[in-house]
């Protein structure tokens, strides 16, 4: 009977830490999103929007976001070119950054003004190739557009990059909260990896 008892505290006990532990990580991941939110844009050469999933060259509701805040960013003056950054994934027919140019066209932005990286997998590759179509075409700083909860992530690795660089969050919903989730560790992975400085209000800490 003690040995029951104890092993159902000690089950209590494992189920109340793995239910603070799911709490301390759904909080991390809704702060993510609001420091994203909070990042304001400055004017520059180029908004480098970065892809997500597209099924054909019909972007995924995550992508038509990110390229909607990019036209706006455009139609206000902040920038006068494009750079969308995404390759073709093992489940997508065309890459990213072509389905992505095809939305900003539609949406009457001229050929000329839309750069491409067609060949990115992940966020360091992302802006790391950015960064050489910018070198390449003279321009020197960039708004970097992407998820709210993606954001503060893809400011850090443009700091280690050394690219000129504010942000623009595409507002999530509720519903991309376990994509949030994610975020979280693979900020984790890319600090510890070297890939990312771990930026908080402006400081490194």
């Amino acid at each position: 009977m003690v040995v029951f008892r104890w092993s159902f505290r000690g089950i209590l006990v494992g189920l109340v830490w793995l239910a603070g532990m799911w709490a301390i990580w759904t909080w991390m991941a809704i702060d993510v999103r609001r420091r994203g939110r909070r990042e304001k844009p400055r004017p520059a050469h180029c908004a480098v929007i970065l892809g997500a999933y597209t099924n054909g060259y019909r972007p995924s509701a995550t992508l038509r976001n990110r390229l909607r805040a990019g036209l706006h960013l455009y139609r206000l003056g902040y920038v006068s070119y494009f750079i969308v950054s995404g390759g073709r994934g093992e489940d997508e027919t065309v890459s990213e950054s072509r389905s992505m140019k095809r939305f900003l066209m539609m949406n009457g932005v001229p050929p000329h003004a839309i750069l491409e990286d067609r060949h990115s997998t992940d966020t360091w590759e992302n802006l790391g190739n950015s960064l050489r179509v910018m070198q390449e075409h003279g321009l020197k700083s960039a708004v970097i557009v992407t998820s709210d909860y993606h954001l503060p992530r893809a400011l850090a690795v443009a700091k280690v990059l050394g690219m000129d660089a504010s942000g623009y969050a595409a507002w999530s919903n509720m519903r991309d909260l376990r994509v949030a989730r994610r975020e979280v560790l693979a900020r984790v992975l890319y600090v510890l990896r070297g890939k990312a400085v771990w930026v908080r209000k402006g400081r490194i800490t």
